[in-house]
């Protein structure tokens, strides 16, 4: 396989995997500055090769053979949206899934959020994406989190301080939340480990 005809294949890959259906020989062609037939040919010739399979009555349907198979995704259930401002509440019934490469998230039980508001843009946490949130109860100093205060959850970086906790903001427009050591109305519900935008 010629190195053009890899970057082809990891192209279309990594489109099937970000959008769940595969793009058109114009799309392959905007991308890297070629004619459509050019594009076409490459498709053609990575499936003569063996590496996809593609639709006929579905051009947008294309299937992964042999080394270039795609992963089986995993189902992440949106569990809400969650301000990245004040706290308010957020953990509730799964409102869709995110279907994504398993390699992306690492172990562990996964869910996600939508994020509302614009107190974690320092981090590069906007509003509408999605933070990927690995369950567990605990976190290091410094890790961003969603922290469940007085019911309501929020997307923080935790701080340790006196004992206690600050829940900081990235954005210096917000005030953090210094919650006292021992004050049971808070819990750490998961650490975020990845963010998810759609365009």
């Amino acid at each position: 396989m010629t190195a053009r005809q890899r970057r082809v294949l990891t192209f279309l890959r990594e489109f099937a995997l970000s959008r769940s259906f595969a793009p058109t020989a114009r799309e392959v062609a905007d991308r890297f500055g070629i004619a459509e037939k050019n594009a076409f040919y490459y498709m053609e010739l990575l499936e003569r090769k063996g590496y996809i399979r593609r639709h006929r009555k579905s051009p947008r349907r294309i299937e992964f053979l042999g080394e270039a198979a795609l992963p089986v995704p995993l189902r992440i259930p949106v569990l809400g949206r969650v301000p990245a401002g004040s706290p308010r509440e957020a953990i509730e019934l799964a409102e869709e899934e995110l279907l994504l490469d398993p390699s992306l998230v690492g172990e562990g039980e996964i869910f996600s959020l939508r994020v509302r508001g614009d107190s974690m843009e320092g981090a590069h946490i906007c509003e509408g994406d999605y933070v990927l949130v690995r369950a567990q109860e605990t976190a290091e100093d410094g890790e961003i989190v969603v922290a469940v205060v007085d019911g309501e959850a929020t997307v923080k970086r935790i701080r340790r301080r006196n004992g206690g906790i600050r829940l900081e903001p990235s954005n210096p427009a917000y005030n953090p939340l210094d919650v006292p050591n021992g004050f049971s109305a808070v819990r750490i519900a998961g650490k975020v480990v990845g963010v998810f935008r759609k365009l």
